[in-house]
């Protein structure tokens, strides 16, 4: 049987979520905000996983970001009845540049680029994934952001677009993340080996999911932090030396 190399040319990677700890700035912001408001008539859990809700929702037609964090913080307040001002939406729309990162993340991601490009594709702004990742101290290869594909994942726009920067196909890279419907699905369906990042353990979200889409609902490699993905493409990487793919 033929040999084939097995790190692949690039990986790309979800940022929010991934690398950065998305769920855990987002129920952050959502208790102190409702702390300064007295609200107690819901938790920050319940008002982050709605908020996911409805933002997954909003982004199936493109806007700027910064324009989807702010209107779904507008929605998601109106739906729990909330007191807000647009000030409280434009600071929510604001934080996302100095959210922190999982504290595997700087150091995994510089492991991993020891033995391939690590490439972002995130749904956010040109200039606000930058300020993320330099706020956290994290160097990647390059960054495809949403704006720059004109759509958010799972739309295949940025997929193909990260494809086009880096004269490779789906087949000779891996794409990462945490968001199973929004980077697994997608990532499969476009050839790519995916790898899920599954932080919070949690059972592969796929309800809802029905027809054809069943048959992309399987990662390819599961690891619950990039520190274990490090390990898994080190591994790669020894086996491509040993069988002459590498050095």
């Amino acid at each position: 049987m033929e040999k084939k190399r097995l790190v692949p040319k690039a990986i790309t990677f979800d940022v929010y979520g991934t690398l950065i700890d998305w769920e855990g700035e987002i129920r952050k912001y959502f208790s102190d905000f409702m702390a300064s408001k007295g609200i107690t008539s819901a938790t920050p859990y319940q008002v982050q996983q709605r908020w996911e809700e409805v933002q997954f929702e909003y982004i199936k037609t493109y806007r700027p970001y910064r324009q989807v964090l702010k209107d779904t913080m507008a929605l998601t307040c109106q739906e729990f009845g909330f007191d807000f001002t647009e000030e409280d939406c434009v600071a929510f729309s604001e934080s996302m540049a100095h959210w922190k990162a999982f504290p595997d993340t700087v150091e995994a991601i510089k492991e991993l680029r020891k033995y391939t490009k690590c490439v972002m594709l995130t749904n956010t702004d040109k200039d606000i994934a930058p300020a993320t990742l330099s706020n956290a101290g994290i160097e990647v290869d390059g960054i495809v952001t949403a704006e720059d594909a004109g759509c958010y994942k799972p739309n295949h726009g940025g997929f193909l677009l990260s494809q086009k920067l880096l004269g490779l196909t789906a087949d000779e890279m891996m794409h990462a993340g945490f968001g199973f419907k929004y980077d697994v699905i997608p990532g499969n369906q476009l050839g790519y080996r995916t790898i899920w990042v599954n932080r919070q353990g949690i059972v592969r979200p796929i309800d809802g999911v029905s027809g054809e889409l069943l048959q992309y609902c399987k990662e390819d490699i599961l690891c619950g932090d990039l520190q274990t993905l490090a390990y898994i493409i080190k591994g790669m990487h020894q086996t491509d030396v040993e069988n002459g793919f590498a050095d």
